[in-house]
């Protein structure tokens, strides 16, 4: 190989080998928002602490991260990255439309989109089935994370213990069979680990059943449910149970995994 080739090559991955290194870090502030020192980044992405102010400081430039500087708090995302978040996040019902129309087209059934807004779970899209009973869900409709198969869905994706500090020990009662109490709750979120899976079996809207799935992902955490006629649910069960599953794959497929929590 001839010295240019070489230079090249050794440009190229250092390169790499750089914004490996600043995705790193920005991985790192965006488990902290409160901000970090330089001490801390550096411990939590195993680099050395001058490495580590030499990448903030190009971060900080394109307003990647913000750095307020000694004495002034610590490193935090900065608004560029937020802004380009933001616009992501709108993008999500595009990316997941196509996989939602394909779960309604192959169970017949209803398909909502929702995240967690606060203590309550917010529909942000949705695929009406295309038959004469069916349920048909409201954008922004905030319905509670406890009694929601989409809210407890996404309670399960962390420990009791961050369920019970969202959401508390006790719970309104919808309906008659609405979860009452945080032991019950925590029964179902153990399940739920279990399985993959979350039922709301008329304990949010009477007549209606749901099956739910949450997809951790690079943009954000949501729930995919079903919503059907409580009359025709367990009959179809599995057929839910398989597709909904099915859809979850391909999504995260689609959109790319959240990376690991420590």
């Amino acid at each position: 190989m001839s010295d240019l080739s070489t230079l090249r090559e050794e440009e190229r991955t250092g390169g790499i080998q750089v914004i490996s290194r600043a995705a790193k870090i920005l991985n790192a502030l965006g488990d902290r928002p409160d901000g970090m020192s330089l001490g801390e980044i550096a411990l939590a992405v195993d680099l050395p602490r001058s490495t580590v102010q030499r990448i903030v400081a190009a971060l900080d430039s394109v307003q990647l991260v913000r750095s307020p500087g000694p004495g002034a708090g610590g490193v935090r995302l900065g608004p560029a990255l937020l802004r380009l978040i933001a616009t992501i996040h709108t993008d999500v019902v595009a990316i997941a439309q196509p996989w939602l129309q394909a779960l309604s087209d192959a169970t017949g059934e209803t398909v909502s989109l929702a995240r967690a807004s606060g203590v309550q779970l917010a529909i942000v899209h949705y695929v009406v089935a295309d038959r004469e009973l069916r349920v048909v869900p409201r954008i922004g409709l905030n319905l509670p994370l406890y009694s929601t198969s989409g809210g407890k869905a996404l309670l399960a994706l962390d420990s009791d213990e961050a369920a019970r500090a969202l959401v508390g020990d006790a719970y309104e009662a919808i309906t008659d069979l609405t979860v009452k109490a945080l032991p019950e709750l925590l029964q179902r979120l153990q399940q739920i680990r279990r399985t993959g899976l979350s039922y709301d079996r008329g304990e949010t809207l009477e007549g209606i059943s749901t099956m739910a799935v949450a997809i951790d992902t690079i943009l954000g955490r949501f729930s995919i449910s079903l919503l059907v006629p409580s009359t025709r649910f367990q009959k179809h069960e599995a057929l839910y149970r398989e597709e909904i599953l099915k859809c979850k794959e391909a999504l995260v497929d689609e959109i790319g995994k959240a990376a690991l929590r420590n």
